[in-house]
């Protein structure tokens, strides 16, 4: 006897058919939602006559002030980026290297390892111009324009990356006490401020402070002098209702990101310290390191691969050794000298303990890789998929079927892809950013500004000089008095003698450098990426791969009261103990950790991890978050349609909206949004909330 449906319905011409329809109906989703309209700050206008001092100039050829030697060089590198013509970059753009040939002289003044450095490329500056198959195109998303110099934000954003840079030995437990500066390096001595003393002086600082602050753009101000997005920004610092642009910063706030779960219990995401109960079973609290037991528990901190098992403790750079303190290796960075390689570590690993050991994590890490962790713990804890899923599997009851169990489709193999997904996708999108519209100097080269203001060389920046003058004088003098004597200390002979970069013989033209050497100290040998900072990488692949996580997972509890899964149970969090060596019990939180509270964590963690680091601001990881998790959604949006059952998903994006999608077969998917006060938000209010603009899509 036939069987009724002995092959798959539809197949052959009528499959090919319909798969057509629905990538077409993909298309049409991604042509149709709202296109932003990317607007850089303005500074590369105003500011040309001074050779552009607030932009990526990196590569270039700079004078011996550090100021761009010739202005039609950035041009020339503007034009190779957006033009169409792809050879650009090898015929027409003149780097540092090129500009010292033709002038006869040495390009560096350091060298690595004893060799004369090799100049670094710019990273996939033309990413931005590859199109997109599935979710939205690069040049559909976008951020708002960057703080300018001469803000009040962007000094408070300068003032941080310092603080961050006094403070990157100090455990975080001391820096969230506050009363501590004791360092976790050899000799364990005191950095020049302690967390207290860092909050004190930012909390004096007009963007922090409510008072007297100047706006980027002081035409489109409210009473709080600020614009729009610098009001999100402020908001996002501390998130009181009561007080929101000016409620001050805590030790316990201070460095978080920018959600509700960022600023809950101890500063580092759980997903980051904890792992999973081994394939063998619960060691019973006496796992040993450096994990031979086959028996082990989550606070033990391995993370199972299947069979393997892989150690939260990480490899970190050498303690209390900074890089880039001095002129000449600052000037050689600036003109695109590759000190790469150059870095020194410490002889044993520990979990991420200070600032430091968290730059060193993002320093190396896969971009995606603290996200597929997160998922493998997740799911080792047995956290059931949405229950709007067709494929509830056997843990959790759900919507879906009781007879089928999740795998190919709703299960592991699918999140861990979506993660992977999503992470190329935003890199794409960040790259049309940052290199195509904004062109955002990093901290380093404010470091170097900040530098001539305090030395007396001001007038070198040119009709810029007023906008970077204003920005030092808000600066407090506490940070200021710290980064100088920070960095004297790290031009001591036993410091410069322990560096792989020997400079030697280079020279400075300033008399009295180490009296006024504002310079930031930065932890990678060869301070920030070839690229701009705005936005960035990491910040937009945390806010995809976050996204798709909280979408996967159900991140409520049963009864649909909007009361969110916890992680543990009440009480329960990990910290490092005082040398990093074993994860102990939190003994001052009381509170509750929820999973999305720990995701949207980790989203910050990794993110303001470069902050710590010296390469990024605060904005940076802000906007870029927000950007990556448009990037997640677009993606689900597009797969709604495919699936033959009907699905939904729901969770809590990064500005407190409540988001819900759902979609079925031969249907057009919906998205809902409830934004943080309660209120219904139109799809085009959600897309464009972090932009400045929509562009206007024609039919094609």
């Amino acid at each position: 006897m036939k069987l009724p449906h002995n092959v798959p319905c539809p197949n052959g011409t009528e499959r090919a058919r319909k798969a057509k329809e629905l990538r077409n109906k993909a298309t049409e989703i991604s042509r149709t939602r709202p296109h932003a309209a990317s607007r850089n700050n303005g500074e590369e206008l105003d500011y040309a006559g001074a050779k552009f001092p607030s932009n990526f100039t990196k590569g270039l050829h700079h004078d011996e002030f550090g100021i761009l030697s010739f202005g039609d060089d950035y041009r020339t590198f503007v034009e190779a980026i957006n033009s169409s013509d792809s050879s650009l970059f090898e015929n027409h753009v003149k780097d540092a290297t090129d500009r010292a040939t033709e002038a006869g002289s040495p390009t560096y003044q350091c060298t690595i390892n004893g060799n004369v450095p090799q100049w670094r490329g710019w990273e996939s500056p033309r990413a931005g111009h590859v199109y997109e198959l599935q979710g939205p195109d690069a040049d559909s998303v976008g951020m708002a324009p960057a703080p300018r110099v001469g803000s009040s934000e962007k000094t408070a954003e300068v003032a941080e990356v310092y603080a961050l840079a006094i403070l990157r030995d100090v455990p975080f437990t001391a820096i969230c006490a506050g009363n501590s500066a004791k360092q976790l390096c050899d000799g364990n001595g005191n950095a020049k401020l302690n967390g207290q003393q860092v909050v004190d002086a930012l909390n004096s600082m007009p963007f922090f402070s409510g008072s007297g602050a100047t706006s980027s753009t002081p035409p489109y101000v409210d009473s709080t002098g600020l614009n729009g997005f610098e009001r999100n920004r402020r908001y996002a610092r501390t998130q009181d209702p009561s007080d929101p642009f000016a409620a001050p910063l805590t030790t316990e706030t201070i460095f978080r990101g920018s959600t509700k779960g960022a600023l809950n219990g101890p500063y580092l995401s759980q997903f980051m310290l904890v792992g999973n109960t081994a394939l063998a079973g619960p060691g019973g609290g006496a796992a040993s390191y450096p994990g031979k037991a086959a028996e082990y528990d989550l606070q033990d901190g391995f993370v199972r691969y299947g069979s393997l098992s892989i150690d939260q403790r990480s490899t970190v750079h050498k303690t209390c050794l900074d890089h880039m303190t001095d002129w000449p290796s600052w000037l050689d960075v600036q003109n695109g000298a590759n000190f790469r390689g150059a870095d020194l570590f410490e002889d044993k690993r520990r979990f991420i303990t200070t600032p430091r050991d968290l730059a060193t994590y993002v320093h190396y890490d896969a971009l995606y890789e603290a996200y597929l962790n997160a998922v493998l713990i997740i799911d080792a804890m047995g956290v059931p998929a949405s229950k709007g899923f067709p494929e509830p599997g056997f843990r959790e009851g759900g919507l879906g079927s009781p007879r089928r169990t999740a795998f190919a489709t709703f299960g592991g193999p699918h999140i861990l892809s979506l993660v992977t997904e999503v992470a190329t996708r935003c890199l794409k999108a960040v790259r049309r950013e940052k290199f195509n519209y904004h062109r955002r100097a990093r901290p380093e080269l404010m470091g170097g500004r900040m530098a001539l203001v305090e030395c007396g060389e001001a007038g070198k920046l040119g009709d810029a000089r007023d906008a970077f003058e204003a920005m030092h004088a808000e600066i407090p003098t506490a940070i200021k008095k710290a980064i100088i004597a920070h960095n004297k200390d790290q031009n001591k002979t036993a410091m410069v003698n322990m560096r792989k970069v020997d400079c030697t013989g280079g020279s400075t033209p300033f008399g009295n450098f180490k009296d006024c050497n504002l310079l930031l100290p930065m932890a990678f040998p060869e301070g920030s990426p070839m690229h701009p900072a705005y936005g960035a990488g990491h910040a937009t692949v945390a806010g995809g791969c976050v996204t798709m996580i909280k979408a996967f997972f159900e991140m409520f509890e049963r009864n649909d009261g909007g009361v969110e899964r916890p992680l543990f149970d009440p009480g329960q969090a990990y910290v490092p103990n005082a040398d990093g060596s074993r994860l102990v019990q939190d003994s001052k939180f009381s509170g509750r950790l929820t999973i999305q509270g720990e995701l949207d964590k980790l989203a910050a963690n990794i993110s303001i991890g470069r902050n710590m680091a010296g390469v990024h601001y605060y904005s940076d990881y802000f906007d870029s978050i927000r950007m990556g998790e448009r990037v997640a959604v677009g993606i689900l949006l597009e797969q709604a349609p495919t699936y033959g059952d009907p699905v939904e998903t729901t969770f809590t994006s990064f500005d407190g909206d409540f988001i819900s999608i759902s979609g079925q077969a031969d249907a057009a998917p919906t998205l809902t949004v409830i934004d943080r006060d309660g209120k219904p938000s139109s799809n085009a209010q959600w897309w464009l909330r972090h932009v400045p603009g929509e562009q206007m899509i024609l039919g094609i």
